[in-house]
């Protein structure tokens, strides 16, 4: 199984753009990577049974998605794996969004205070995954 962003269509409508999932190499099967799921299933009830959009990125949805996309899409190989990237990346937005939390902290601005702790949340769970 590999990794990569693909585009899903739901309900023959709507076109979701950058959905991390596995595919296998023999079948082409492909499965939403797990770190995922619960936030595409989120985005498919919202949605509902008569989608009125018609195409949106799932990275702008999905922070660990979005950190994948931009990882995978400026991924050179050179002396180190992609996991490696992926994981440098993920400490480089955890560090960004660290920053962001401390500016909402002093403006006393606690919708955007939660939306970041929301974004970390999903990140530094899907790290400790890692680690364990």
């Amino acid at each position: 199984m590999t990794i990569h962003m693909h585009t899903l269509i739901y309900k023959a409508k709507v076109k979701i753009a950058s959905v991390p999932v596995f595919m296998c190499r023999t079948c082409f099967q492909y499965v939403p990577h797990p770190a995922v799921k619960r936030d595409l299933s989120l985005v498919l009830q919202e949605l509902g049974s008569d989608p009125k959009r018609n195409s949106f990125s799932f990275a702008e949805r999905n922070e660990w998605a979005s950190v994948l996309n931009d990882t995978l899409n400026t991924f050179k190989g050179g002396d180190y794996d992609l996991e490696q990237a992926v994981q440098q990346a993920m400490s480089a937005r955890i560090d960004l969004l660290l920053d962001l939390f401390r500016i909402a902290s002093k403006a006393a601005d606690s919708e955007w205070m939660g939306e970041i702790e929301s974004r970390l949340l999903k990140l530094i769970c899907h790290t400790a995954s890692k680690v364990s």
